[in-house]
């Protein structure tokens, strides 16, 4: 649920009334001032070069180990899908989304979800579509069942609308409406309001929990991505983010789900303890209750796609990534502990958990080179970390951007990948303005935090041709 609240409407806190912990505001300016020092020693002059070569080799270190990984993940699609043909009881789904005045998009996703091919051998889907309406104004839940009763699904379908005064905002407030206890599937897939399936998503995904896999997330695609650079570079940041995260689980770390696409079984969501109101950012808050309790990292399913609507606008891309940025250290100071004392991962795992949280505070280190550049004149340090950190940014993009294809199919040709490898790794420099943004809000703030939602106007589906239809046995 990433739309946009209804205008005028009181914005309700993330998880009630809960106030920041005091530990945690300490430890985000002690991130943010510990960093901004580190990076004012770039401008020494004989410790000048330590930081820098410090972490450029922290980041070269891991760039090659996640882009070779990522051509061997643990299980291929070609691997998911003989998995799945041989399945004498294939995964059942409930699709699960969390909805509030969503009724500009909510007819599309019904209907992509009408035309799931994952069926038995009577034509009876394997799937259900619950609905959490959330105190909605705009007749989202009406929407749904009409459209489900028009197109044949409603039998497979339920609406749930959540009520009530200074209820929390925030997705995993709403999910928490549906509890894994009152879903009937094997799987919970949790899905955006403006989410785009094509008809073969869920077979696909299938087969990953056939293979074995309890935690499965989406390929996540952006849709319209050809409308300007805004929503280009985010299509091809999600590409990134895919090829970190799918090296990472190659590696046997604690790979992450992301918030549309997350696929999880109810037994492994109910031991984790369900969704939770508090969490900011609901997916790497599972994610990591996942790992300490029961030590599964998430597999990333790259032939299932889930197609999501662009940010539009710089202001909504402002507001959404802080909430990301925040989000992840909330993660870290909460459930970071529990992560690494788990006796249910290895120490690989745990070393892999603490690199990519620690790596939150390169632009705190980037924001002291630039404050000892603009005070001493001494740039070439600053130079150094932004250099490695949107060098890294542009190697990686270059290798993910292999599975992007030109319209006639064939792979991108080098020019225009190079091109795009150059846009995407400026597009991440936004993280070094943000993350000191976020450790400030999180380090000053008194009283709960406000949830602001992203406005959803409806896009076309992907144009992509289905696959071929598959019966499942029974």
């Amino acid at each position: 649920m990433t739309g946009s609240a209804h205008a005028g409407r009181k914005r309700a806190p993330i998880g009630g009334n809960l106030e920041t912990p005091r530990e945690w505001r300490a430890a985000a300016l002690g991130i943010l001032a510990g960093g901004t020092a580190l990076g004012l020693m770039a401008g020494h002059r004989r410790l000048g070069r330590i930081v820098p070569m410090l972490t450029a080799g922290v980041a070269l270190g891991a760039v090659l180990p996640i882009a070779s990984a990522s051509r061997r993940p643990p299980i291929a699609p070609a691997d998911a899908a003989q998995a799945l043909a041989g399945a004498t009881r294939p995964p059942t789904f409930t699709i699960l989304v969390g909805a509030r005045d969503e009724a500009a998009v909510l007819a599309q996703l019904v209907s992509d979800v009408s035309r799931q091919d994952y069926r038995d051998e009577a034509g009876k889907p394997l799937f259900e579509l619950v609905v959490v309406d959330d105190r909605s104004i705009d007749g989202t839940g009406r929407i749904v069942t009409e459209t489900a009763r028009d197109l044949g699904v409603a039998d497979v379908t339920r609406v749930f609308r959540r009520e009530g005064a200074d209820l929390a905002d925030g997705k995993g407030a709403a999910l928490t409406a549906a509890p894994p206890d009152v879903c009937r599937g094997d799987v919970v897939l949790v899905l955006d309001a403006d989410a785009r399936l094509e008809p073969q998503f869920l077979r696909l995904a299938a087969g990953y929990f056939a293979a074995g896999a309890r935690a499965v997330t989406a390929r996540r695609r952006i849709l319209d991505s050809g409308d300007g650079w805004l929503a280009g570079a985010q299509a091809d940041e999600q590409t990134l983010d895919g090829e970190i995260n799918r090296g990472r689980w190659a590696l046997g770390g604690c790979s992450e789900f992301r918030g549309n696409g997350i696929m999880v079984r109810c037994d492994l969501l109910a031991a984790a303890g369900g969704w939770r109101a508090a969490a900011l950012t609901e997916d790497i808050d599972l994610s990591s209750r996942i790992a300490a309790t029961s030590g599964d990292s998430v597999a990333w399913a790259i032939d299932a796609e889930v197609w999501e609507e662009p940010v539009r606008t710089l202001s909504g891309l402002w507001r959404q990534r802080l909430r990301w940025a925040e989000g992840a250290f909330r993660r870290a100071f909460e459930h970071g502990p529990a992560v690494v004392r788990s006796r249910e991962l290895s120490l690989g795992a745990k070393l892999d958990f603490v690199a990519y949280v620690g790596q939150l505070a390169v632009p705190a280190i980037a924001l002291g080179a630039t404050v000892s550049a603009a005070v001493a004149g001494r740039r070439r340090g600053l130079l150094a970390i932004l250099g490695g950190y949107l060098g890294v940014s542009a190697v990686l993009g270059w290798d993910a951007l292999r599975w992007e294809t030109r319209p006639d199919g064939g792979p991108l040709h080098p020019r225009e990948r190079m091109g795009r490898a150059f846009r995407v790794s400026l597009f991440n420099g936004l993280w070094l303005v943000v993350v000191p943004k976020a450790l400030l809000d999180l380090g000053l703030r008194r009283g709960p935090i406000r949830y602001t939602k992203m406005e959803h106007s409806g896009s076309a589906a992907p144009d992509l041709a289905p696959g071929p239809a598959l019966a499942i046995p029974r």
